[in-house]
């Protein structure tokens, strides 16, 4: 009898040890299955940046349900973006036609801004500048669209815009041919360039006030105070695209040959 209460008791130690040991089998991997679970957890609710999107997003949607949901994302932003660059883009026009208001006898008045349209074989940007935004008095019309053209085209005048000052040119002395016989599509014969330049004196653009054949243009005091209001005006322009950002839609980058 004693020998079999001996043998009993050893059994119990047995599996109790048996028991202790793979308790602590289990609970390490059970500790490691945790911790990545709330690493991952962790993941998606600070790229949610909501606990409730993020748990359901880490454990209930799917592929499918993820994708429909960055595409909505994606159109969501979007929109704020196209909205955002509209008003940018209307407050530009007032700023145009206000500097037309003020040019006594300009015909028109158009913003070129700078861009790197074209990168080269060495990799080198070439830097462009497209006709973005213009006004015109009545009865005039604003021209011709212009996009991609090479910055080079401005070699009269970019000089004077890096100083931050402003240049008046006649149009038959400019020594870029594409430029002058742009201009001389609609009648331009005298213009105003002032740089759009912002608060760290970073030109961005250009702003082109126009005077046709036979427009008075500004001579002595009259075109000294619109070169200052052109400097101001550009200044303000440029603090509108600083804002606005790109186009909101994909632009075609070309690479020269």
């Amino acid at each position: 009898m004693i020998e079999l209460l001996t043998s009993f008791r050893l059994l119990l130690e047995l599996f109790a040890d048996l028991g202790r040991t793979s308790g602590r089998r289990l609970v390490q991997p059970m500790l490691t299955v945790a911790c990545l679970a709330a690493a991952y957890t962790a993941i998606h609710v600070m790229q949610e940046g909501n606990l409730t999107a993020g748990i359901r997003a880490a454990f209930l949607d799917n592929e499918t349900a993820r994708s429909e949901r960055r595409r909505l994302e994606e159109q969501t932003t979007l929109q704020t973006e196209l909205h955002q660059f509209a008003a940018a883009n209307k407050l530009i026009d007032q700023l145009l036609e206000s500097m037309l208001a003020r040019s006594a006898g300009a015909s028109r008045v158009r913003l070129n801004v700078i861009h790197n349209g074209v990168t080269g074989l060495t990799g080198t940007g070439l830097l462009r500048y497209d006709v973005t935004n213009g006004v015109a008095a009545p009865g005039r019309s604003v021209g011709p669209s212009v996009a991609n053209q090479p910055l080079s085209d401005w070699s009269d005048f970019l000089p004077s815009l890096l100083a931050g000052q402003c240049a008046f040119h006649r149009i038959g002395d400019l020594h870029a041919a594409s430029m002058r016989a742009s201009f001389d599509q609609f009648g331009a014969a005298s213009m105003l360039i002032c740089p759009s330049a912002d608060v760290q004196g970073k030109v961005v653009g250009a702003i082109f006030i126009f005077w046709d054949g036979n427009d008075p243009a500004p001579e002595g005091n009259d075109l000294r105070r619109l070169m200052t209001e052109g400097q101001h005006l550009g200044a303000q322009i440029a603090a509108v695209l600083d804002l606005q950002g790109p186009p909101p839609w994909p632009t075609a980058t070309h690479t020269a040959d």
